[in-house]
């Protein structure tokens, strides 16, 4: 039985929208905020990932609970929870980011990060890499930045103990959640979060690895001109 689904309103809305199922073999729940709700293509774009998210994990959850049946073991009910939030929004950019909590009749629960960046002027999803005059722009400005970041945080958490293998490496970019954030909410972004989900950059125990590195004035040179006034020089 469907125990809530938000009206698909109009624009001017700023009401969250959520999509949510309840049943013996799935407690599913899909939501996103009013400044996403509040854009009618974005609106239905996540609308229909939520409508196609239940569909599958309605499927798998079914053919668990049968297979437990048949096998007369006993049924864990399946978990889905995706929650998209707002961290940044200027006049032009739309930044979220979100959590995915799942829980599949496995040994533990696991959880993952993600991303969008939305350009309300061109109506589409654009990558970070958009922003820039060169698509590698980016990277070059950031990636040591980020991998020195990562490597003292692991070094913390792990009181400089080294794993070896892939959990000492530096993630690639396309391995993370990368969401340009207003931490101020003045409008204008001024920080970059990079979020590794469990197993990307260490072991299931160390959880995700959030690193944020301010905006400087060397990355607001390489934007170009028309998202340059979305964002700000992180004031230090």
């Amino acid at each position: 039985m469907i125990v809530g689904i938000a009206p698909m309103l109009a624009a001017a809305s700023t009401a969250p929208h959520k999509l949510v199922r309840k049943t013996d073999a799935l407690d599913f729940r899909f939501e996103w905020p009013g400044e996403a709700a509040a854009i009618p293509k974005l609106d239905l774009q996540l609308y229909n990932e939520a409508k196609r998210d239940l569909g599958q994990a309605q499927k798998k959850a079914q053919e668990d609970q049968t297979a437990a049946r048949q096998q007369k073991r006993e049924f864990h009910q399946h978990s889905f929870s995706l929650q998209w939030r707002s961290v940044g929004n200027s006049p032009r950019l739309l930044s979220l980011t979100n959590q995915l909590g799942t829980f599949t009749g496995g040994a533990h629960p696991n959880t993952s990060f993600g991303s969008l960046l939305w350009d309300r002027r061109s109506g589409k999803e654009i990558a970070v890499s958009a922003l820039f005059l060169r698509s590698e722009a980016f990277g070059a400005v950031m990636r040591a930045r980020y991998c020195a970041a990562l490597t003292a945080e692991r070094a913390n958490r792990r009181q400089r103990e080294k794993l070896g293998g892939e959990f000492d490496q530096c993630p690639k970019f396309g391995d993370l959640a990368i969401a340009p954030v207003d931490r101020n909410n003045n409008k204008r972004l001024d920080t970059i979060d990079f979020i590794a989900s469990p197993y990307t950059a260490g072991p299931y125990a160390e959880g995700e690895y959030e690193i944020s590195l301010p905006v400087t004035s060397e990355l607001i040179r390489g934007i170009r001109p028309e998202y340059r006034d979305s964002f700000e020089r992180q004031r230090q």
